[in-house]
Order: C-alpha cells, then sequence, then structure tokens
C-alpha cells in the first residue's frame, strides 16, 4: 500500500483557477509570472482549450516551451496555443 502526498499549496491554486474558466481567464493579467508555467501545462493537458489560448496571449516569457508538451501530443491543445500565438501577432499593442 502506498501512501499519497497531498496536493501542494500551487497545485490546489491552479486547480481552483481553472475550475472557473471566465474568473480564470480575468486573473491572468493578475497573475504571478512564476505561476504560468505550471498553470499553462495544467490547462494544457486538462483541455482548457479557452484559458489557454488567452495565456498563450499573455505569457510573460520570451520562450513559449510547446516542445516540451509533445511528449504526449494533442493536436487540438496544440491548434489552440497557435491560434493563440496568431491572436497574438494580429494585435497592435502587445500586453507583454
Amino acid at each position: 500500500m502506498s501512501i499519497q502526498s497531498p496536493p501542494t499549496l500551487l497545485e490546489l491554486a491552479g486547480c481552483s483557477l481553472l475550475s472557473d474558466k471566465s474568473r480564470a481567464i480575468l486573473d491572468l493579467e493578475d497573475l504571478p509570472i512564476e505561476l504560468f508555467p505550471p498553470l499553462f501545462v495544467e490547462a494544457f493537458s486538462r483541455g482548457h482549450t479557452e484559458v489557454l489560448k488567452k495565456m498563450v496571449q499573455t505569457w510573460p516569457f520570451t520562450c513559449l516551451p510547446l516542445g516540451a508538451l509533445m511528449r504526449k501530443p494533442q493536436l487540438e491543445m496544440l491548434q489552440v496555443a497557435l491560434d493563440g500565438l496568431d491572436m497574438l501577432l494580429g494585435q497592435q499593442d502587445r500586453p507583454r
């Protein structure tokens, strides 16, 4: 019998934020940048398409590591991420 460790505070915060799609999208502008990578992976793996697209548009780093997500390729989610990039490139003023 194995003992499973309880979820971390970061995991609980990510699940809570992703449970309300509207709130997640609105809160991205105020989200600390250290929360972006784990939340991005969580949104990608759980199929939160609208949150993922908005995360790509507000990504605070110079590199968006989509290659790391290719271990379990999900074509629909990759298309959503690329759509987010396309929308970002179409914006006149980029927020970050």
